[in-house]
C-alpha cells in the first residue's frame, strides 16, 4: 500500500468520523470543507471528533491541536505528523 493510498484511507476514515459526529451527510464533507464555517460544528463536537480520532488510530492530539483541525484535509496532516512522529520514538 503506498503513501497516497494510504492518505486516502486516512482521509476517508476522517470524513466517516466527522460525518457521524455532525450528524451530517458524508457527500457534504469534501478535502476543505470546513467543520466550523460550513458545517457549523461546535466546540463540543470538536472535541468528540478529536477523540475520536484518538481512539480510531491510538494516539494523542493536544487540544490546542483543534485551532488546526478546519477540514479533512488540515486534519489529515494533523493525525499524520502525530503518528510519524510516534514512529520515529518506537513503542
Amino acid at each position: 500500500m503506498g503513501a497516497e493510498e494510504t492518505d486516502t484511507d486516512l482521509r476517508e476514515e476522517i470524513r466517516d468520523i466527522v460525518a457521524a459526529i455532525l450528524e451530517v451527510d458524508i457527500e457534504r464533507i469534501g478535502p476543505t470543507t470546513h467543520f466550523w464555517e460550513e458545517l457549523e460544528a461546535d466546540s463540543l463536537q470538536g472535541i468528540e471528533i478529536l477523540s475520536a480520532l484518538e481512539r480510531r488510530f491510538h494516539i494523542t492530539i493536544e487540544q490546542s491541536a483543534l485551532a488546526d483541525m478546519r477540514d479533512v484535509q488540515s486534519t489529515s496532516d494533523v493525525v499524520t505528523a502525530i503518528m510519524k512522529a510516534a514512529a520515529s520514538h518506537g513503542p
